[in-house]
This record gives C-alpha cells, sequence and structure tokens, in this order.
C-alpha cells in the first residue's frame, strides 16, 4: 500500500530531499572479484553534503570515504555494509562480495521501473557498470539486429521509427563471456502518468470521503516526471500558494468537491523551429472528495456491538518465513491461491485465535469491527496481539479507517496511527520494495514463496 502518513499529530510532511539517497553501481548489490584483485564500489548519492561515510565488514570499519577499494586474498562470500549520515537521518545499504578463481564481466545497467521508454530521434547513451573490465583480455561489443554497432564502453542510442528494439550487450575476458538483453521502447512523446491511488490494492474507486473540517491528503502517483511542478485546484479554482505534491484538504461543508492535480514537467520551452516554440508538457488527474451529511459520533460502538473484530477484508502477505508454508508453525493448506482463499484462511486463523503471518516488508491485513472506535485521547483503544518475544518483537504499522460512507468496505480515508519511530530523523518514509522470483539455484528462500 502506497499512503501518505504522519509523522506528528495532525502534522503532515511531504518528504523533499534531506536525508541520504545512496544508489549502488550494482543492480543486486552482488559484486564478484578476482582472488588478489583490488575492487572498487563507487555508489552514487543525493543529500551527502558534509556527510558522514562508514563501510564496515564484520563490524570493523574498513573505509570512510564515499567508495570502497579493497584487495581480496582469499575466496568466499563477504557482506559488507554501507552507512551514509548527515544532519537530516541516514541510510544503509548491505552488499556482497564474492571472491572467486574466475571473473567474467558482470553487467549492470540501471533502468526505470516503467521499463525503458525513450523518444524518438533523441540521442541516450547507455554507460553500464562493469565489473572485471581490468581483466586481461576484456572487450565489449553492443549488438543491434544481428549488427555489431558499437565496441566502445558507451552506446549512444537514437532511433525514428517507433516500436520495440532489443540491444545486447557482450562482454568478456580470459575468465569467460556475459550477455545482457536491453529492451527499448521508442515512443512519440513520453507517457508521462499522474493518477490517485485506490485505498487498497483491492478497492476500484479513487473517491475520498471525509467529515466537514476533517482533513483528507492528497498525493498522486507520477510515472516519468523528472522535474514536476504542481497546480492544484478546488471545483475550478485554483488553490494559490499549493505548489507541493501533498495537498490538505478540508472542507467546510457537506458535499461533493472535485479536485484536481495539473503537473507540468520543469523544463526550458523547446524550439521546434524558428515559428514554433514547444511547450512544457502538462497531465492533470481529478479526484472527487465527498464531505458526508452525518457526524463521526453517528458510528460509535452501539450497546449490542462486539468489542472483537469481526471480518476481514484483505489479506496480501509479502514473500516472508512463513508464507506458503504447510508447516505447523505455517499453517497453511497448499490452496491459498486467490485473494478470495487468502481471506477465508486468515479468517479462520484469527477465528482460532492463531498468529497470521504478513510476512516480510509491505505485507498487510485489513479487520473490521461492527462499529466505530473513538479515540479516547491517551488511553488505550484497542489491541492488537503480536511477537511479544526478546529478539522476536516485530511490531507492524497500524492504519486506521472510519466506515464514512457506509458502504462496509475499507474504501474511504486512512491514517497511520503515530508510533514509537514517528518524526525521528532515522525514519525513512516512501520507502520501495520490489520483489523478483528467482530463477535457478533455490538457494535460501523457498521458490513457492514467491
Amino acid at each position: 500500500m502506497l499512503f501518505t502518513s504522519c509523522n506528528k499529530d495532525e502534522v503532515i510532511t511531504e518528504e523533499v530531499g534531506g536525508q541520504p539517497i545512496i544508489e549502488l553501481d550494482s543492480e543486486t548489490g552482488i559484486y564478484t572479484v578476482k582472488v588478489g584483485h583490488e575492487l572498487t564500489i563507487a555508489p552514487t548519492y543525493q543529500n551527502v553534503e558534509d556527510a558522514l561515510f562508514a563501510w564496515t565488514i564484520d563490524g570493523t570499519l574498513v573505509s570512510s570515504g564515499p567508495s570502497l577499494q579493497r584487495t581480496w586474498n582469499e575466496c568466499g562470500d563477504f557482506y559488507v555494509k554501507l552507512r551514509v549520515d548527515n544532519a537530516e537521518g541516514y541510510a544503509e545499504e548491505e552488499l556482497k562480495v564474492e571472491v572467486k578463481e574466475l571473473t567474467p564481466p558482470v553487467i549492470s545497467l540501471a533502468l526505470p521501473s516503467q521499463g525503458l521508454k525513450v523518444v524518438r530521434n533523441t540521442d541516450y547513451t547507455f554507460t553500464p557498470d562493469i565489473q572485471h573490465s581490468d581483466v586481461e583480455g576484456f572487450k565489449i561489443e553492443w549488438v543491434r539486429e544481428g549488427k555489431i554497432v558499437s565496441t566502445e564502453n558507451t552506446y549512444t542510442f537514437n532511433e525514428k521509427e517507433l516500436g520495440v528494439y532489443t540491444v545486447t550487450i557482450n562482454a568478456s575476458n580470459i575468465d569467460g563471456t556475459t550477455t545482457k538483453d536491453i529492451s527499448v521502447e521508442v515512443v512519440e512523446t513520453m507517457p508521462y502518468v499522474v493518477k490517485f491511488q485506490t485505498p487498497s490494492y483491492r478497492q476500484t474507486s479513487t473517491d475520498r470521503y471525509t467529515f466537514a473540517d476533517r482533513p483528507v491528503f492528497l498525493r498522486p502517483l507520477l510515472e516519468y516526471f523528472d522535474n514536476p511542478r504542481f497546480e492544484w485546484s478546488v471545483d475550478g479554482q485554483v488553490m494559490e500558494g499549493e505548489v507541493e505534491r501533498m495537498f490538505k484538504f478540508t472542507p467546510s461543508a457537506p458535499g461533493e468537491y472535485t479536485v484536481s492535480c495539473t503537473v507540468s514537467e520543469d523544463a526550458p520551452t523547446e524550439k521546434i523551429s524558428r515559428n514554433i516554440d514547444k511547450g512544457k508538457t502538462a497531465v492533470t488527474a481529478t479526484v472527487k472528495v465527498v464531505c458526508v451529511d452525518k457526524k463521526e459520533q453517528d458510528g460509535f460502538r452501539a450497546s449490542g456491538s462486539s468489542k472483537l473484530w469481526n471480518k476481514v477484508y484483505e489479506y496480501t502477505p509479502a514473500p516472508g518465513q512463513f508464507i506458503n508454508e504447510t508447516s505447523t508453525i505455517g499453517g497453511m493448506t497448499g490452496n491459498e491461491t486467490s485473494p478470495e482463499a487468502a481471506v477465508a484462511w486468515a479468517t479462520q486463523r484469527l477465528k482460532d485465535k492463531l498468529h497470521v503471518s504478513l510476512g516480510s516488508f509491505g505485507g498487510y491485513i485489513i479487520v473490521g469491527f461492527d462499529h466505530s472506535i473513538p479515540n479516547s485521547g491517551n488511553q488505550y483503544d484497542f489491541s492488537i496481539q503480536g511477537n511479544a518475544f526478546d529478539g522476536s518483537s516485530e511490531p507492524g504499522i497500524v492504519w486506521v479507517m472510519q466506515d464514512i460512507n457506509g458502504n462496509g468496505l475499507p474504501d474511504d480515508e486512512w491514517y497511520e496511527l503515530k508510533g514509537s519511530e514517528a518524526g525521528k530523523d532515522e525514519t525513512i518514509r516512501n520507502f520501495e520494495v520490489t520483489y523478483y522470483r528467482p530463477e535457478g539455484k533455490k538457494n535460501g528462500c523457498p521458490m513457492d514463496q514467491f
């Protein structure tokens, strides 16, 4: 789920820069080096002015610079931690170094998560990171449609015809050859996307609901923008001064409101000819905000309400230790192959007072009550049982929603409960993880967990 969250009570902030950002020069975070040779690891960074760098192996500091140069004299696998601190917080990465007898080239080329799209008749220079290019006999070939188009370390792609093209990199040295295919889609213009997300994966409506004088926080999802600029409007009226990605909208009276966000690429005007100038690209997305004509107290617990949960709406675990495990601990049957089956399984587990694993980062469950729960202030309002073991305490992030529109679905406004880590410099927000199903050897986590 991708939601906007609060770091202090009633204070919603947009994360803009600040904390360091690390981008490794290896797609996988795995580096290989030939035994007896020096390996250089040189990430790229953002927000690292006056930052402190620390590279450690088994808790021992091995470098305090932005890059790591080290000679490895024995074969094996080694784990390196990189931490970068500045005044706004810190970032960490853990990477693996494989020291081998033979080290053929390793090719890394960071690509956009949506796929590589380029505008026709435009130069795009590809500069991959290639490990072991210093090993004897290194050479590289760039191949398109069966023809070698370059033997340099970089290649400039320019295509006038629309379509999808494959660019192949062949890199070799005395220890072997590595091949990498790159799919490139040539388009007329970049497919900029601005949209508002649904409250969860299983919901379909982007409409937002609230009460009078209760704010909703609107933040669009963007694709392909490099330097976006924002303009917000409500029912056609531009909101002066609202130029951030997040917009706090507080309706004062019941009714339906149309909120629009126009996003433009902050780029200089392009001259097509001496008589024609190309302006900025702008995309607008709208979302309906419904301010209902009732009060939040209307749904509070009645005399006949249950103090326990009454329904599981969604159960979407991430890959993890107990997901798809049919052991006694995991408790799954092997038949949880659809969202409906997963919900049925989770429902029965909770009825039996057994745990439900959410997997690792990003897993979630939505559980509802037959009534709204009032906020009593600083007292406990409800409880969630979880791991309570020394060394295995794994608190989750808790979001709450009131059924404002009264349709019995979790499709209203989510609010994150302030936890112990809220507002701390080291707390990272708007964090994303993409899971890939590994191919080849089944090391570690069973394959059926992905």
